[in-house]
């Protein structure tokens, strides 16, 4: 998967208040990695890795990532970010 801005990235990130550490560890990555999509100095990540991050921020992944041709993917379903939605209040609260 593609990143389309890596600045959009980085201000959905810090408009949901999570610091990149946070992201990082919610996905199951590395702060660098955050750091690396944010900055441009990683064009592309994983499926998982671009579903993870868009879900944790409310965003659809469409919003933030390109699917590259050996991508294709369906649209998340809503009931993906309803669960990521749940975790995401009980960690705020």
């Amino acid at each position: 998967m593609k990143v389309k801005d890596p600045a959009a990235l980085r201000r959905w990130r810090k408009q949901q208040r999570f610091s990149q550490q946070q992201l990082a560890t919610l996905i199951r990555r590395s702060q660098q990695t955050i750091h690396l999509l944010e900055t441009g100095g990683m064009k592309t990540c994983t499926e998982g890795v671009a579903i993870g991050i868009a879900a944790w921020l409310g965003v659809p992944w469409q919003e933030l990532f390109e699917a590259e041709e050996h991508d294709i993917l369906p649209p998340v379903a809503d009931s993906t970010h309803a669960i990521y939605a749940d975790r995401k209040k009980r960690m705020h609260a």
